[in-house]
């Protein structure tokens, strides 16, 4: 049997018009466009499933922003057009990174990084509706702000809150002692007058 040809223009990266034309691409804003693209240089014949996405290897594509990465990964894995099949942190005694499949490939089974192997998924096909995936997106987001993250937000609150307070006591420290001094007028004014004689009546 003849051996395939290889494409004389070397490898590339395939977007079908399925994908890119669905509601759950076209949802992503061009950064995590972008992403999606410079992970999917890492896929070859064997390694879905095995694909590592850190700032690291992805500095050459214009990701060297942690906080622009995490967005864009958890965009992807949002519409469903990528999976993650290994946390990342510390296991097994050292520190490994996470790892993740496209879902419109079939998975391969890695025992070292155990991944084990299944067809491929295609959770990006159940968004029907471009607003669908909108919303699924801006509610990924806001969840990832909410834990402990949007702490400046709360401290400049608190300052305008110890702001206004100053001012108020200083308000009503003023407001005591403008009435104070009136008071201490009028008790002055009435003891200069002479009390009333009776032949003046």
């Amino acid at each position: 049997m003849a051996k395939k040809p290889l494409d004389p223009r070397g490898g590339h990266t395939r977007l079908y018009w399925g994908l890119q034309d669905s509601m759950a691409f076209r949802a992503l804003d061009f950064s995590a466009q972008a992403l999606w693209l410079a992970i999917r240089r890492k896929l070859q014949s064997t390694n879905n499933g095995n694909i590592e996405a850190t700032t690291g290897t992805l500095r050459h594509a214009g990701f060297s922003s942690s906080a622009t990465l995490a967005k864009g990964l958890r965009a992807l894995q949002t519409v469903g057009l990528i999976a993650m099949t290994r946390q990342g942190g510390i296991a097994v005694g050292q520190r490994v990174c996470s790892l993740y499949r496209f879902t419109d490939e079939p998975t391969f089974a890695h025992p070292k990084q155990g991944v084990a192997a299944y067809p491929a998924t295609n959770e990006w096909r159940a968004f029907e509706t471009l607003g669908h995936a909108e919303a699924a997106l801006k509610a990924a987001h806001a969840a990832a702000k909410r834990p402990g993250k949007n702490t400046s937000g709360l401290q400049k609150l608190n300052r305008l809150d110890s702001k206004t307070e100053l001012s108020a006591r200083n308000l009503d420290s003023d407001s005591e002692q403008v009435a104070s001094s009136l008071l201490q007028k009028l008790n002055k004014t009435a003891r200069t007058k002479s009390p009333a004689t009776p032949h003046e009546y």
